[in-house]
């Protein structure tokens, strides 16, 4: 496939998206079209160029934005939030959630693990807080939708080092993470 052909599918894959997050439960249609997307993990690592750098927006506007991600083996990010519903599904490799929660004001507690294979799909509320590590010894790539603007969005990202929470930025986020 060349990647003039794949460039072509991601955006049929990005215009299926836009169309489900405008659907009356936008959540679920989303779900739903993700399960199926990769369902067949092959199919999108068949679109997928190698060139594409580990964090690339695909397509955004008011009412959805799509990510490809790849997190390195050991890549670990820190605790953050999203502020918008967010829908991540895995087609290479294995990702591990950590889910937090707050308590004593700025302070997080550890309160579950989620592993995601290949396959997999992850829905999260607006609310959630998750750092993510990749754990298999490929990289681990997902397409990570989310019911909003990201990256207009106030959010907040969590440095456990130093035990604060700071207004989320792409500085903050690789300072943090490039610092473990």
């Amino acid at each position: 496939m060349t990647e003039l052909d794949q460039i072509s599918d991601l955006e049929i894959l990005v215009a299926d998206f836009r169309r489900a997050s405008v659907a009356d439960d936008a959540t679920s249609a989303v779900r739903i079209l993700m399960e199926d997307v990769v369902s067949d993990p092959q199919s999108i690592h068949d679109i997928v160029p190698e060139s594409f750098p580990n964090d690339m927006l695909l397509y955004e506007d008011e009412s959805i934005s799509i990510w490809h991600c790849r997190f390195v083996p050991g890549q670990t990010t820190p605790p953050h939030d999203h502020q918008v519903t967010a829908i991540i599904g895995i087609y290479q490799g294995t990702e591990c959630n950590d889910l937090y929660e707050m308590y004593s004001g700025i302070s997080l507690r550890k309160t579950d693990e989620i592993i995601l294979s290949a396959g997999g799909v992850l829905e999260m509320s607006p609310s959630t807080i998750h750092a993510v590590s990749c754990v298999s010894i490929e990289p681990c790539c997902g397409i990570h939708v989310y019911l909003g603007r990201l990256t207009v969005v106030e959010r907040s990202i969590f440095d456990l080092d130093n035990g604060c929470v700071l207004p989320y930025t792409e500085e903050d986020y690789y300072r943090i993470m490039n610092a473990d």
